[in-house]
């Protein structure tokens, strides 16, 4: 018994002169800039005029048989895709986006009975001449003739990398200013930028035309009004500034 507590009793010595020994070798943990930092979003915003359109455009068609029902569509669409040449609308700037067949069913007490068949077949064209949209959209509906169907129309700016430096730049000061304002009202001093984020920059959504055309009477026609307006491009950053 005596000899185990003599055990005890070194090993317990031991235990301490280890842990005495480890302290000389302990290094402080420091905290990271990020424990002092101040976080912040800054969102920029700068309006352009479009300087672009594309035109979302084609035929539906409803016949008793395939054959007939693709037969109409191509002749209508023909016409349509010409009109947009006739109006300056370079052929690489004409894409078909959909075309389509479909059985068409009438539903009866005695069961689904075939109705005829729809062809559908759209186009998107590229305007690059915004003052001839609205006679682009006049000459290719009455081309097509009541079975057009025009889907929208979206405005873009082709090259909005110029309108997105500047809301970059905005966005940037915006954020800073918020970290100064920050800084100030907790007592401290902001330092520099530690990370700079950029989140997202997106132009504005498409404008939705129409349904379907209804503009086949030439008679006191009244050219389609477009309003092209303005878009609007948005630059997100976020950005960590160090607390002196």
């Amino acid at each position: 018994m005596k000899c185990f507590k003599f055990l005890c009793l070194g090993l317990s010595v031991l235990f301490a002169i280890v842990l005495t020994g480890c302290d000389q070798f302990v290094t402080p943990v420091l905290p990271s800039p990020e424990g002092r930092s101040v976080h912040v979003t800054g969102t920029g915003l700068v309006t352009g005029e479009p300087d672009i359109a594309t035109l979302y455009l084609g035929v539906s068609v409803e016949k008793e048989t395939v054959e007939v029902a693709r037969e109409e569509a191509a002749s209508a669409m023909t016409a349509v895709i010409n009109a947009l040449k006739e109006n300056d609308v370079a052929e690489r700037d004409i894409q078909t986006e959909n075309f389509s067949i479909y059985p068409q069913y009438d539903y009866t007490e005695e069961g689904r009975v075939l109705r005829g068949y729809r062809v559908n077949n759209t186009v998107n064209a590229k305007v690059r001449e915004l003052d001839s949209l609205s006679d682009i959209i006049d000459d290719a509906t009455t081309a097509g003739g009541d079975i057009v169907v025009v889907n929208s129309i979206q405005f873009m700016i082709e090259d909005p990398t110029p309108l997105q430096a500047q809301a970059r730049a905005l966005a940037v000061k915006n954020a800073e200013a918020k970290a100064q304002t920050l800084a100030e009202a907790g007592g401290v001093t902001l330092g520099k930028p530690i990370t700079i984020t950029e989140t997202s920059y997106a132009a504005g959504p498409p404008i939705a035309y129409a349904e379907a055309a209804e503009f086949a009477d030439d008679s006191a026609r009244t050219s389609t009004p477009i309003q092209a307006g303005e878009l609007t491009v948005t630059i997100n950053v976020t950005i960590v500034y160090e607390i002196e």
